[in-house]
């Protein structure tokens, strides 16, 4: 019976990257903070890997830089032991947020300033992994604290086993409706991105659903 590792069980659903996996296994039971960077275009798993270390870790807080707000993650970080910041899309985050992720990396000491010149300040070793499509956005400081590491885009036959092994165990999804949301979200929404299978998959029963969800995508949303 062959024998898989732990990397490989907790990054299942991740095909191939098998340096990757054991790099962040590594960095996670480290006794010092490390913090990683993945760059790469979309459909290169860069926010797949995030949503496992979310789901695998505790004491970890995911956020989505494009919706999420800086005040909102720095008060969640007050008031919650994390020690594991997964940061998606980290570069669309505004320059202060940077600067207060930059000092925590720097000096392990979140701090802010509120109305009238009060400052709070938090203790705390916290390892950030983030991914990027645009790295170049990150300020200089901030991005010389990341080991950065670039991936490139799947294939489409990659792309459908991901899918494959995502949605067969988040949903119990049959292989064949599997296969059908990711054709229609690779080929029809031109999407590259997982979590939009996702949000298909939550609801899609059978291959009508999946197709009638995707034309209401295209029709109404951002795919128009």
């Amino acid at each position: 019976m062959e024998t898989v590792s732990p990397e490989e069980k907790f990054f299942q659903e991740v095909v191939g990257y098998p340096e990757l996996k054991r790099l962040f296994m590594k960095s996670i039971i480290s006794r010092e903070p490390v913090h990683i960077l993945l760059t790469g275009p979309p459909a290169s798993s860069k926010s797949l890997f995030l949503l496992k270390l979310g789901e695998g870790l505790d004491n970890a807080y995911f956020i989505d830089a494009v919706g999420a707000s800086g005040p909102g993650m720095v008060e969640y970080m007050f008031r919650n032991d994390t020690k594991y910041l997964l940061v998606d899309e980290i570069d669309k985050m505004k320059k202060n947020d940077q600067a207060t992720l930059l000092n925590v990396m720097e000096t392990g000491i979140l701090s802010e300033t509120k109305l009238r010149g009060k400052t709070r300040q938090k203790k705390m070793s916290l390892w950030i992994f983030a991914t990027s499509n645009e790295a170049e956005k990150l300020t200089k400081p901030l991005r010389s604290r990341f080991m950065e590491l670039h991936l490139n885009e799947y294939s489409y036959e990659e792309y459908v086993e991901i899918c494959q092994r995502l949605l067969n165990k988040k949903y119990r999804l049959p292989s064949e409706l599997s296969d059908r949301i990711a054709y229609l979200v690779w080929n029809r929404m031109k999407s590259r991105d997982v979590r939009d299978v996702l949000k298909i998959a939550k609801l899609a029963r059978t291959t009508e659903d999946a197709e009638w969800l995707v034309d209401v995508q295209i029709k109404y949303g951002k795919y128009n």
